[in-house]
C-alpha cells in the first residue's frame, strides 16, 4: 500500500471486500505501507468515483465517503482510518522500512515486522497489503524493494489458530495466465501449511487477488455472495491449490 492510493478503484474494492467479510470478526489490517512513488500513474485511478450509477450501488456508503476523503485531498490511510470505514479494526501503520544497507533493512524489517504482529495478536482477522503482493522469486527481505511484498514465511508467523488472513496480490505476467496464477500460488500456500486457500479476484483497470487464508465457513459464503452481487467484476475461486 502507499499513501497515494488511498481512494483509488482498488481502494473502493479492497475495503468493500473487507466490509463484507469480516461481519463481527475483529479484523487487524496490516497497511504494508511503502514510501510514496512518482514514477508511474498508479493511484491515479479515480475516475469510477464520477461513475456513481455504475459503482455506487455496490457500497453506497463506502463510496460517498471515498469521495469525501478524495476530495479533500486527504489521500492517506491514516484518513481511511479516521472516517471509521473498518469499525473496531486494529491498524498497523508504520512504513516498511527501506533505507540502510542491505544487511540493515533485513534487521529493521524483521524488528518492524515483530512489533505489527505484536498488535494485531487480538485479531480474528488480519488483513495484509503489500504494494505488490506475495513474494517475488528469489526473495530477499533486505532487498531494496522488498517492502512492497510479503513473504510466505510472514504470512505463516501471522497465522494463528482461528484466524483467518486475507491478502493482497497484484496479478503478474505469469505464464499460464492469471488463472493459473491463481492455483500457482493456491499450491504454494498449501505447502506452508494453510489447509484451505481460496481467492477473490477482482479485474477493473488491473486484476488483483485477495487470499482467502483458512477463512471460516461464514467467510467463504459472505465471499461467494460478494461475487455474486459484483458480477463479472469480481469473480470466487475455491480450494485453489488442491
Amino acid at each position: 500500500m502507499q499513501n497515494r492510493y488511498v481512494g483509488d478503484i482498488g481502494d473502493f474494492e479492497k475495503m468493500a471486500i473487507l466490509r463484507a467479510l469480516c461481519g463481527n470478526k475483529r479484523l487487524g489490517v496490516a497497511w504494508w505501507l511503502y514510501p510514496d512513488e512518482d514514477h508511474n500513474a498508479d493511484g491515479r485511478h479515480i475516475g469510477y468515483l464520477q461513475q456513481r450509477e455504475r459503482w455506487r450501488l455496490y457500497d453506497a456508503d463506502l463510496f460517498d465517503r471515498l469521495c469525501m476523503i478524495v476530495d479533500a485531498g486527504g489521500r492517506r490511510v491514516s484518513e481511511l482510518e479516521a472516517a471509521n470505514l473498518l469499525p473496531n479494526a486494529i491498524y498497523w501503520n508504520a512504513e516498511v522500512p527501506t533505507t540502510g544497507l542491505t544487511v540493515e533493512r533485513r534487521m529493521s524489517r524483521q524488528s518492524w515486522f515483530e512489533a505489527g504482529r505484536a498488535m494485531l495478536t487480538s485479531c480474528d482477522v488480519v488483513f495484509a497489503d503489500p504494494d505488490n503482493g506475495l513474494e517475488t522469486k528469489n526473495f530477499d527481505p533486505g532487498a531494496r524493494k522488498a517492502g512492497k511484498s510479503i513473504s510466505i514465511a510472514e504470512l505463516k508467523a501471522l497465522d494463528a489458530p482461528g484466524r483467518a488472513l486475507i491478502v493482497y496480490h497484484h496479478q503478474t505476467r505469469m505464464a499460464g495466465g492469471h488463472h493459473f496464477e491463481l492455483e500457482h500460488w493456491g499450491g504454494r500456500l498449501r505447502e506452508a501449511g494453510f489447509n484451505r486457500v481460496d481467492a477473490l479476484r477482482a479485474s477493473p483497470f488491473s486484476a488483483r487477488a485477495f487470499f482467502l487464508l483458512n477463512a471460516d465457513d461464514e467467510m467463504r459464503d459472505r465471499a461467494m455472495h460478494l461475487s455474486t452481487s459484483w458480477g463479472d467484476r469480481l469473480t470466487w475461486h475455491s480450494t485453489l491449490g488442491a
